[in-house]
Protein backbone atom coordinates (compact mmCIF):
# COMPACT_ATOMS: atom_id res chain seq x y z
CA UNK A 1 0.00 0.00 0.00
CA UNK A 2 2.81 1.91 0.69
CA UNK A 3 4.54 1.87 -2.52
CA UNK A 4 1.24 2.27 -4.42
CA UNK A 5 0.08 5.43 -2.63
CA UNK A 6 3.19 6.71 -2.91
CA UNK A 7 3.95 6.64 -6.40
CA UNK A 8 0.50 8.23 -7.16
CA UNK A 9 1.31 11.00 -5.06
CA UNK A 10 4.46 11.55 -7.04
CA UNK A 11 2.19 11.28 -10.23
CA UNK A 12 -0.35 13.64 -8.86
CA UNK A 13 -2.85 10.76 -9.45
CA UNK A 14 -4.92 11.70 -6.23
CA UNK A 15 -8.34 11.30 -7.52
CA UNK A 16 -6.98 7.29 -7.53
CA UNK A 17 -6.79 7.73 -3.76
CA UNK A 18 -10.14 7.80 -2.66
CA UNK A 19 -10.44 4.35 -1.64
CA UNK A 20 -7.52 4.24 0.17
CA UNK A 21 -6.79 7.51 2.07
CA UNK A 22 -9.16 9.40 4.72
CA UNK A 23 -11.34 12.51 3.13
CA UNK A 24 -9.56 15.21 5.55
CA UNK A 25 -5.66 13.47 4.58
CA UNK A 26 -6.80 13.61 1.10
CA UNK A 27 -7.99 17.42 1.34
CA UNK A 28 -4.06 18.48 2.97
CA UNK A 29 -2.20 16.26 0.63
CA UNK A 30 -4.15 17.70 -2.92
CA UNK A 31 -3.25 21.36 -1.27
CA UNK A 32 0.38 20.45 -0.41
CA UNK A 33 1.37 18.20 -3.90
CA UNK A 34 0.02 21.47 -5.79
CA UNK A 35 2.72 23.75 -3.95
CA UNK A 36 5.98 21.08 -4.47
CA UNK A 37 8.42 21.40 -6.70
CA UNK A 38 8.72 18.47 -9.35
CA UNK A 39 12.35 16.87 -7.68
CA UNK A 40 10.18 16.96 -4.21
CA UNK A 41 7.12 15.43 -5.82
CA UNK A 42 9.26 12.68 -7.64
CA UNK A 43 10.95 11.57 -4.26
CA UNK A 44 7.86 11.09 -2.81
CA UNK A 45 7.68 8.27 -5.11
CA UNK A 46 8.53 4.51 -3.44
CA UNK A 47 9.20 1.53 -5.69
CA UNK A 48 8.62 -2.05 -3.62
CA UNK A 49 11.72 -3.05 -4.47
CA UNK A 50 13.91 0.45 -3.03
CA UNK A 51 12.09 -0.08 0.52
CA UNK A 52 14.93 -0.61 2.33
CA UNK A 53 13.56 -1.11 6.15
CA UNK A 54 9.97 -1.00 7.74
CA UNK A 55 9.20 -0.76 11.62
CA UNK A 56 5.46 -0.12 13.20
CA UNK A 57 6.20 2.60 15.68
CA UNK A 58 2.45 2.68 17.57
CA UNK A 59 -0.04 0.13 17.35
CA UNK A 60 -3.34 1.44 18.84
CA UNK A 61 -6.95 0.25 19.88
CA UNK A 62 -9.43 2.08 20.78
CA UNK A 63 -13.33 2.70 20.73
CA UNK A 64 -15.27 6.04 19.22
CA UNK A 65 -18.03 7.72 21.87
CA UNK A 66 -20.76 5.22 19.89
CA UNK A 67 -18.92 1.77 21.03
CA UNK A 68 -17.21 1.21 17.03
CA UNK A 69 -13.68 -0.51 18.07
CA UNK A 70 -10.78 0.90 15.64
CA UNK A 71 -7.09 -0.48 15.33
CA UNK A 72 -4.05 1.66 14.00
CA UNK A 73 -1.23 0.78 13.36
CA UNK A 74 1.64 3.26 12.48
CA UNK A 75 4.50 2.36 10.15
CA UNK A 76 7.94 4.08 8.99
CA UNK A 77 9.40 3.44 5.85
CA UNK A 78 12.89 3.85 4.67
CA UNK A 79 13.49 3.84 1.36
CA UNK A 80 16.20 4.81 -2.01
CA UNK A 81 15.05 6.75 -4.33
CA UNK A 82 17.27 8.34 -7.06
CA UNK A 83 15.54 11.93 -7.44
CA UNK A 84 17.26 15.45 -7.78
CA UNK A 85 17.81 16.46 -4.37
CA UNK A 86 20.64 18.23 -2.69
CA UNK A 87 23.10 16.63 -1.08
CA UNK A 88 22.27 17.73 1.85
CA UNK A 89 18.67 17.92 2.64
CA UNK A 90 18.01 18.87 6.91
CA UNK A 91 16.79 16.20 8.83
CA UNK A 92 17.72 13.47 6.06
CA UNK A 93 19.97 10.39 6.19
CA UNK A 94 23.37 10.95 4.07
CA UNK A 95 23.21 10.12 0.40
CA UNK A 96 24.53 7.07 -0.92
CA UNK A 97 26.54 6.47 -3.97
CA UNK A 98 25.47 3.67 -5.49
CA UNK A 99 28.05 1.90 -8.81
CA UNK A 100 26.50 0.03 -11.41
CA UNK A 101 28.87 -1.46 -13.99
CA UNK A 102 32.07 0.82 -13.65
CA UNK A 103 32.94 3.50 -12.05
CA UNK A 104 32.15 5.78 -14.89
CA UNK A 105 28.63 5.26 -14.18
CA UNK A 106 27.16 6.12 -10.75
CA UNK A 107 24.06 7.05 -9.64
CA UNK A 108 22.90 8.55 -6.91
CA UNK A 109 20.06 8.01 -4.19
CA UNK A 110 18.82 9.33 -1.31
CA UNK A 111 17.90 7.20 2.11
CA UNK A 112 14.27 9.28 2.96
CA UNK A 113 11.61 8.08 5.28
CA UNK A 114 8.26 8.30 5.47
CA UNK A 115 5.38 7.46 7.90
CA UNK A 116 1.96 6.15 7.44
CA UNK A 117 -0.56 5.17 9.45
CA UNK A 118 -3.48 2.86 8.83
CA UNK A 119 -6.91 2.45 10.44
CA UNK A 120 -9.34 -0.17 10.11
CA UNK A 121 -12.70 -0.03 11.96
CA UNK A 122 -12.93 -3.67 13.81
CA UNK A 123 -16.86 -3.61 15.22
CA UNK A 124 -18.39 -6.72 14.36
CA UNK A 125 -20.44 -6.44 11.03
CA UNK A 126 -18.02 -3.28 9.49
CA UNK A 127 -16.13 -3.88 6.09
CA UNK A 128 -12.65 -4.83 6.18
CA UNK A 129 -10.96 -2.43 4.41
CA UNK A 130 -7.67 0.00 6.31
CA UNK A 131 -7.43 3.61 5.65
CA UNK A 132 -4.75 5.55 5.64
CA UNK A 133 -5.02 8.38 8.09
CA UNK A 134 -2.02 9.95 8.08
CA UNK A 135 0.69 10.39 5.08
CA UNK A 136 4.44 12.33 6.22
CA UNK A 137 7.52 12.53 3.95
CA UNK A 138 9.73 14.94 5.97
CA UNK A 139 11.22 17.16 4.64
CA UNK A 140 9.37 16.84 1.43
CA UNK A 141 6.21 16.83 1.90
CA UNK A 142 5.39 19.68 4.86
Amino acid sequence: AFSVVSKLLSQRKLDLLDELVSAEVLRVLKEKISLLPDNHRDALAADIDAIMYTTEGDVRIYYDDDGRKFVSILMRFWYLNGANLPDEVPGETKVFQIVFGDESTKEKRHLLTANYEFQREFTEGAKPDWTITRIEHPRLLE
